[in-house]
């Protein structure tokens, strides 16, 4: 299952906005083992609506009733706008194996939304995701895709666990539109317990169901390696008893989940959560779990995280998740030129205060990070403000002289403020003061130097 538009019409900052969502070339004939996830990246100022965007494709999966108890729901809902003669709405077009499914959400009055499968059904995953038990039917089928919300700004914290502990029934469905998912009113799988269960299970099955142990190893190294890929830290999970907790080893370190660097628990908060759930649902392929069919919605999932990680987080799940469609909101122009073949919409606010998508391109990783603030943050500054401004006042001086001819004064101001710039600790900056009296001195026929 693949999302391939999405039109927005009277919701948030957007009037009337359809967005495609296009097949990335590079999995065409290719094994689900040797794909990597298609990305799309939105980018734009606070305000242009890359929230709005994840949120109502959260919404597509999501059930109409949950408005009041979900807050996904309740937040999107307020986005909507009313009129006297309409409503604002959405229309989420899904495709899967050249078939496609059309689910429009419209608001027909101030509390309530109407879901309108316009051509095919979502084999009831929006009821599937309201329980917090699992479903008899959803079992017995199997999923085909599952959906998976997820913000930078959730974090992991130490607690209690026990060697093993699986609330009844548990639905791993419970939650996954959350982009912060909020586990302290239900006796449900923390993230902790999770970890905890995996090592238990697999310390049992060791030796006597071998295939048994391997499956729940996966789990635990696959978050291990992910980490270790994005961070360059060695990330080590086990139980201690008496009392029994988890123990977390960093580069043979132990520490406490309080006190691990920030971004790194925001790592694991997500990816930890995602790999359990997906392990623990009930699937109608026998594929390994990183090659599920997932849909994951993450929001600036580089929040906390260092300019380092920033560059590598996108491309570690686009190589984990293979079979994967990934939509992303970010504000880093690291992440946005860390990966090759993803599309990059661009959206901006009009001169109405209305949000449109204005570019869609492909990323190129070869491009500088220079080039991805210009192009597509629309960032054209290279230094810090001081700097900037004072180097915009001397390119002023010299397209004056260039225009205007050369007078003393202007001069004098001018070679006042190329020796001030090149006194700054920055290479680049002296070479570019230089470049400009170097082409300032062929036109005007005059050496103007340091």
């Amino acid at each position: 299952m693949k999302i391939r538009k999405l039109h927005l019409k009277n919701i948030g900052v957007f009037d009337d906005e359809e967005i495609e969502f296009k097949e990335c070339d590079f999995n065409k004939g290719k094994e689900i083992k040797d794909r990597k996830a298609e990305i799309h990246i939105l980018t734009g100022e606070n305000g242009t609506g890359k929230t709005t965007i994840l949120q109502a494709l959260a919404s597509t999966f999501d059930s109409i009733d949950r408005i009041k108890s979900s807050p996904l729901m309740n937040e999107f809902h307020k986005r909507i706008r009313f009129t006297p003669y309409s409503s604002g709405r959405f229309t989420t077009l899904l495709t899967e194996k050249n078939i496609n499914y059309k689910i429009e959400i419209c608001g027909d009055t101030k509390t309530k939304l109407a879901n309108i499968p316009s051509n095919g059904k979502l084999f009831g995953y929006g009821k599937w995701v309201n329980s917090f038990q699992r479903d008899e039917e959803m079992d017995s089928k199997g999923l085909k895709f599952a959906v998976f919300a997820f913000s930078g700004y959730r974090q992991v914290k130490s607690e209690d666990v026990e060697a093993i502990k699986e609330p009844i029934k548990f639905n791993p469905l419970f939650q996954s539109l959350e982009f912060v998912k909020n586990y302290s009113n239900f006796n449900q799988l923390t993230i902790n317990q999770l970890i905890a269960n995996n090592i238990s299970k697999n310390a049992i099955e060791k030796g006597r169901n071998d295939e048994k142990a391997k499956r729940f190893e996966i789990v635990i190294k696959s978050i291990e390696n992910a980490i270790f890929e994005i961070t360059d830290l060695k990330v080590e999970f086990d139980l201690e008893t008496e009392p029994t907790r988890l123990i977390t080893k960093i580069n043979n370190q132990e520490l406490d989940f309080d006190v691990l660097p920030d971004g790194l628990r925001s790592l694991i908060s997500w990816i930890a959560d995602l790999l359990g759930r997906v392990d623990l649902l009930k699937w109608q392929d026998d594929l390994p779990i990183t090659e599920k069919n997932l849909i994951l919605l993450l929001d600036e999932i580089e929040v906390h995280l260092h300019p380092a990680w920033q560059r590598k987080v996108l491309p570690v799940v686009q190589k984990l998740f293979k079979n994967a469609q990934i939509f992303v909101s970010t504000h880093s122009p690291f992440v946005v030129n860390s990966v090759d073949d993803a599309w990059v919409y661009k959206l901006k606010l009009d001169e109405n205060g209305k949000a449109k998508v204005e570019e869609v391109v492909e990323s190129e990783n070869s491009d500088t990070i220079t080039q991805v603030l210009r192009e597509v943050f629309g960032i054209e500054q290279l230094f810090g403000l001081e700097v900037q401004n004072n180097f915009e006042e001397f390119k002023k001086l010299k397209n004056k002289i260039i225009s205007n001819g050369a007078d003393k004064s202007t001069e004098e101001k001018l070679l006042e403020k190329a020796r001030s710039l090149a006194d700054e600790p920055n290479d680049q900056l002296k070479q570019l003061v230089r470049k400009e009296l170097q082409e300032l001195s062929e036109i005007k026929k005059k050496p103007y130097k340091l």
